[in-house]
């Protein structure tokens, strides 16, 4: 499993949409309390060794951005269930979630 590699191996992770860090913190905080959806869509997606053949994976809706023309907000905006107005025109930035562990997502600005 990737995700098992990347967790062994990795202190610090960094996770990437639409050509920009929009998470970053330690591999265990990472995985254990995403804090950006698209993170938490990642996590969702992985095949789990203890699920049975018969499950689904779970899929992120929509498609990835064109980086030539992002949009003008949260690049994840189209495709995020949890999205709120501003997300369609403020482009979040990378802001502190907890100590060491960043988000850029307009659901965590104070």
């Amino acid at each position: 499993m990737r995700t098992a590699v990347v967790a062994r191996y990795a202190d610090r992770i960094a996770v990437m949409y639409g050509g920009r860090i929009i998470e970053s913190g330690s591999a265990r905080t990472i995985f254990e309390r995403p804090a950006h959806p698209y993170t938490e869509g990642l996590m969702a997606s992985v095949p789990r060794l203890d699920s049975t053949a018969k499950s689904h994976l779970f899929a992120i809706e929509g498609n990835p951005p064109d980086l030539a023309a992002l949009p003008p907000g949260c690049a994840f905006a189209p495709r995020c269930g949890r999205r709120i107005a501003a997300c369609q025109t403020t482009r979040p930035v990378l802001a502190s979630i907890e100590s060491d562990h960043h988000a850029a997502c307009l659901l965590h600005a104070a």
